[in-house]
C-alpha cells in the first residue's frame, strides 16, 4: 500500500489551495495574467515556481523554429524528411501524435502547424532535426533561448513528455510574448480551429477556440506530473491579454482561463497605469450652468474634482464682472492672469474633451495680478488645467456642485463659498 501511496502521488498533481479571482475560485497551482503590449503583470499565483509544463513546452521550440527561419536557416516551405526515429514516435499512442510516415516530405509550415494545433508530438522533434541537426541539439537552442529571456528552465524534451521539464506560469508567459512579439504570424496558425495534414483533418486541442470572444491561441498541455495546463491569449479593442494556468484539472482549466481572461481586460488600464505612475482624467459628464446659461462643459475629472482649461474658464467669464485676461509667457513657462481685462480667445469656441487621457503635474508658474500663486495644476494635452473651486476662490465667483442633477453651477454675481 505505501509503494502504491507513494506511485500515486508522484503521478497525480497535488493541487494547491484555491485562491479567489474575483467571484471566480481558481484552482491552478500556477498562474498569471499579463498585458501584451507592457509586459505587465496584472495577476498572479505562484508564478514563479517551476513546473512541468507538458505540452505547453512546445510554445518555446516553435519560437526557436521560428528564429532559425527568420536567421535564414530554413523556410516555411523547406521539406522535412521524416527519419526512422521521428517516424516511429509518431505511431506511439500514449502520446498526442500524427502519423509521419518514414521518408515522406512535410513542409516547415505543415510541421508547424500540428505541432501547434494538434500538439503532435514526433513533429516537434522532426523539426528539430531538419533544421538544428537533432533534438538534442534543438534543446540546446530551447534552453538557450528561454536564458536569454531571463528565465530558469530545465529542459529534456521538445515535445512536453519529460517529467524532469520545469518552467514556471511567467516563463511560459514571457516566451508566449517573445513568440507573439517577433513571429506576429503565429497567431494564423493557433487561431484555427481545424487544420488538414496528410489528408487527414484534424481538430484542435484548444477547446476554448471559438467558445471565447477574441480568443485566437495558444497552447494546451496535459501530462500527470503536469497536470493540465493552458497559455491562452485574447485580443479585443486593440488590447492583447495573456494567461497561463498550470497544474490545473480537467474540469477547471478552461474556466480558470476564462476567468483570468476577463480579469485582465477590466483591469489592464488601472494595473498599467500604476505599474509606471500614470494617471488618467476622466471626461466630466456634467452640465455646466453660468449665470443661468447652460454651456458645454468641457471639463475633465481628477480625483473627483473639476478641472477646466485656464483658457475657457476666462472665455467663460467674459462679459461678467470676474472676467480676466490671460498671457502666455513661454520663456518663462509663466501664466500672466489679470483681473479686468476680457480674455482674447483663440478660435472662439471652448475645447471638447472625448476619452480619457493622461495627466501630470504642471511645472506651470501662475501670476495673478502680479502675485505668484501656488495652484495643483496639471497638463493634459500639452494644456493647463486648473481645479474650478481653486479659481473660483481667486476670482471670487460661486462654484456649485449639484450633485442631484449632475450640473456645475456657476454664479458670478455671488461670492466664493468654501464647500463643507
Amino acid at each position: 500500500m505505501t509503494i502504491i501511496m507513494i506511485v500515486l502521488s508522484a503521478a497525480v498533481p497535488l493541487y494547491a489551495q484555491a485562491v479567489m479571482l474575483g467571484d471566480h475560485e481558481l484552482s491552478s497551482q500556477g498562474a498569471i495574467v499579463i498585458d501584451f503590449e507592457t509586459g505587465v503583470v496584472l495577476f498572479s499565483h505562484a508564478e514563479n515556481t517551476r513546473r512541468v509544463p507538458a505540452s505547453t513546452i512546445k510554445i518555446l521550440t516553435v519560437l526557436v523554429i521560428y528564429d532559425a527561419i527568420r536567421a535564414g536557416l530554413a523556410t516555411l516551405d523547406t521539406l522535412v524528411e521524416i527519419s526512422a526515429a521521428a517516424s516511429e514516435f509518431s505511431y506511439d499512442r500514449t502520446w498526442s501524435n500524427v502519423p509521419l510516415e518514414e521518408g515522406a516530405f512535410f513542409t516547415i509550415h505543415d510541421l508547424l502547424e500540428v505541432v501547434l494545433v494538434r500538439s503532435a508530438c514526433a513533429a516537434a522533434v522532426a523539426l528539430g532535426e531538419a533544421v538544428f541537426g537533432s533534438e538534442r541539439a534543438l534543446i540546446r537552442r530551447m534552453t538557450d533561448k528561454a536564458v536569454s529571456l531571463g528565465l530558469q528552465v530545465s529542459i529534456h524534451d521538445s515535445w512536453g513528455g519529460s517529467p524532469d521539464n520545469r518552467i514556471s506560469a511567467r516563463g511560459l508567459a514571457v516566451i508566449t510574448r517573445a513568440l507573439i512579439t517577433d513571429h506576429p504570424e503565429v497567431l494564423s496558425i493557433t487561431a484555427k480551429r481545424n487544420i488538414t495534414f496528410n489528408g487527414v483533418t484534424y481538430g484542435t486541442s484548444n477547446l476554448l477556440l471559438g467558445q471565447y470572444p477574441g480568443l485566437d491561441g495558444f497552447k494546451t498541455g496535459f501530462t500527470n506530473p503536469a497536470g493540465y495546463c493552458f497559455i491562452g491569449t485574447a485580443l479585443r479593442n486593440g488590447r492583447r491579454i495573456i494567461t497561463v494556468t498550470m497544474g490545473s484539472s480537467l474540469q477547471s482549466r478552461y474556466p480558470d482561463t476564462r476567468a483570468m481572461l476577463d480579469y485582465g481586460f477590466a483591469v489592464a488600464d488601472k494595473k498599467i497605469d500604476e505599474f509606471f505612475n500614470i494617471k488618467r482624467a476622466h471626461p466630466s459628464g456634467a452640465n455646466l450652468v453660468i449665470n443661468g446659461t447652460e454651456k458645454p462643459l468641457t471639463a475633465y475629472l481628477i480625483d473627483d474634482y473639476h478641472y477646466f482649461k485656464l483658457r475657457d474658464v476666462a472665455f467663460l467669464l467674459n462679459g461678467t464682472e470676474k472676467q480676466f485676461g490671460v498671457l502666455w509667457d513661454a520663456a518663462t513657462g509663466t501664466g500672466v492672469l489679470t483681473s479686468g481685462p476680457a480674455y482674447e480667445s483663440v478660435g472662439g469656441e471652448l475645447a471638447s474633451v472625448a476619452d480619457s487621457r493622461l495627466y501630470i503635474r504642471s511645472n506651470t508658474k501662475i501670476i495673478i495680478n502680479e502675485v505668484l500663486c501656488a495652484f495643483e495644476i496639471y497638463l493634459i494635452d500639452d494644456n493647463n488645467y486648473f481645479r474650478l473651486r481653486d479659481l473660483a476662490e481667486l476670482f471670487n465667483f460661486s462654484a456649485v456642485w449639484i450633485g442631484e442633477t449632475g450640473t456645475v453651477l456657476i454664479d458670478t454675481s455671488a461670492g466664493y463659498v468654501e464647500a463643507a
